[in-house]
């Protein structure tokens, strides 16, 4: 490891960047863009064309997106685009792994500089990201067969513990930056943070000491993989199902439920305008809940990780041409393989269109175990669209106000619950949920568009604004339309 001090005057003055085609060339580059974004649009077209099982589908699926499971009628494509996907994602893992592994050894060696090794931390970053969004596609596929779901799993935690470590040198302020202007009068080639070695910055800060924005990226991480790797086992789920989901349950229907009936006993207006100051408190989180447990949750993982990711790239490599295009802008042997390579993925894609099957044969592959396939209990989602039970006109408050009203147990849907998912105030909570995520990326986007290479921090800044203004204009919103709503009315609507 270089010493401190001549780490300390590198960082104040910046280096220049040599060029590593290996790592940056363009043919490289283009091989884990394309296909991390094919594997996203491969699952985007799967969710469109409802080639997803219906178990994967939630409310917001359902009710926002309208989103209908129709692999039943379309089995043999619902097939063809499972393989591609596997593939796919089999693919990102691996070069996921192996270019992560290049990196670190990298930075060990005291041989890659900052900005290779931001490309070589992000095209990982893609690959997870991607990944993540389509184990969510295979979950119930995967769920059947122990032996590919282990060694995927173990992929999985490789890359996450890679990851993990990896993002330690950006957590210091002065990553990719340096305190010098640039001077168009000295050229186009100037010495800048990028050309640092990375090693300068493996346990050690500068400037203002760590980034703001490095724990936001450390919980990004931990929580989608968690996240992800749960859905793969039923315990996880069971036990999110008791921390969660029952809590939240009883949180919100209990106390509603003593106001529905002592408003149903004396009829005072003091109860029912508590009743819809509780019901406001509760909806936001539970749209949250609910969308979060959505498979439209894995999709805006996936694309938000792909554009943050894409930027990361792009934006430090543009910065860098000037010292850089003779030799990563070349196309050579090394940067057409890559490229050739996404071909191999269409023959999965194509082979089960092309081939005709067996019937019984394609029933018995589809055939699920009843082992792998988790009980309604124990599935973390919060609202049941499929309950015939409740009364479909009738407020809120009437249902919960019935003496012979039952809060459910935790192995039920409560009429409660359905009632809810079944608004239009819960759908149009769910929509400004969608409307905010994508204003507040699109704001971090633009951000860092103008800031990466120039200044660090303040993403976290947006992401906290953008949570605190859903959350009161939601209120608003609750306030507004909730007492001409049926969750907030008097009589029936």
């Amino acid at each position: 490891m270089l010493p401190a001090l001549e780490c300390a005057r590198l960082v104040n003055d910046g280096a220049i960047a040599a060029a590593d085609s290996d790592i940056a060339g363009i043919g490289v580059i283009l091989a884990f863009l394309i296909s991390a974004y094919m594997t996203f649009a491969a699952v985007l077209l799967a969710y469109i064309t409802g080639m997803v099982e219906n178990q994967l589908l939630g409310v917001v699926d359902r009710r926002l997106f309208r989103v209908k499971s129709r692999i039943q009628r379309h089995p043999r494509i619902q097939t063809a685009l499972r393989k591609f996907v596997l593939s796919l994602s089999d693919q990102q893992i691996v070069t996921g792994i192996a270019i992560m592994a290049a990196g670190l050894r990298g930075l060990a060696k005291d041989t890659i500089s900052t900005y290779h090794y931001q490309i070589v931390l992000y095209l990982a970053w893609l690959s997870s990201s991607v990944h993540l969004s389509a184990i969510s596609l295979l979950t119930p596929y995967l769920s059947k067969y122990n032996g590919l779901r282990t060694w995927r799993l173990i992929g999985m935690l490789a890359l996450f513990v890679m990851l993990l470590i990896g993002l330690v040198p950006t957590i210091s302020d002065n990553w990719g930056t340096v305190n010098k202007a640039f001077d168009p009068s000295r050229g186009s080639v100037q010495p800048t943070g990028w050309g640092v070695p990375a090693a300068c910055f493996w346990g050690r800060t500068y400037g203002n000491g760590v980034n703001n924005d490095a724990p936001l990226g450390y919980a990004i991480l931990v929580i989608s993989y968690v996240w992800k790797v749960g859905e793969l086992f039923i315990a996880p789920q069971r036990l999110y199902h008791v921390v969660v989901h029952i809590p939240v349950r009883i949180l919100m229907e209990k106390p509603l439920c003593a106001l529905a009936r002592r408003y149903a006993r004396s009829q005072r207006k003091l109860y029912l305008h508590v009743f819809r100051l509780y019901l406001m408190l509760c909806l936001p989180l539970l749209t949250a809940l609910e969308t979060l447990v959505s498979f439209s949750a894995a999709l805006w993982l996936s694309i938000l990780g792909l554009v943050f990711g894409t930027l990361q790239i792009l934006i430090p490599r543009n910065q860098n041409l000037a010292s850089t295009a003779d030799q990563e802008e070349k196309w050579g042997f090394g940067q057409l393989v890559p490229l050739i390579l996404l071909i191999q993925p269409l023959g999965a894609l194509t082979e089960d269109l092309g081939v005709r099957h067996d019937k019984h044969h394609s029933q018995a592959l589809e055939m699920q175990s009843p082992k792998s396939r988790p009980s309604e209990s124990d599935r973390p989602m919060l609202l049941s669209p499929n309950n015939t039970n409740h009364r479909s006109r009738m407020p809120l408050i009437s249902i919960m106000g019935e003496a012979h009203y039952q809060t459910s147990t935790p192995s039920e849907s409560s009429e409660f619950i359905t009632t809810i998912g079944r608004s239009r105030l819960f759908t149009l909570l769910c929509f400004s949920l969608q409307v905010t995520i994508v204003v507040a990326a699109s704001l971090v986007f633009y951000v860092d568009a103008y800031t990466i290479g120039f200044d660090r921090g303040g993403n976290w800044r947006l992401v906290t604004i953008a949570v605190v203004l859903y959350t009161f204009s939601s209120w608003f919103v609750i306030a507004v339309l909730g007492p001409c709503s049926r969750l907030g009315k008097k009589v029936i609507w």
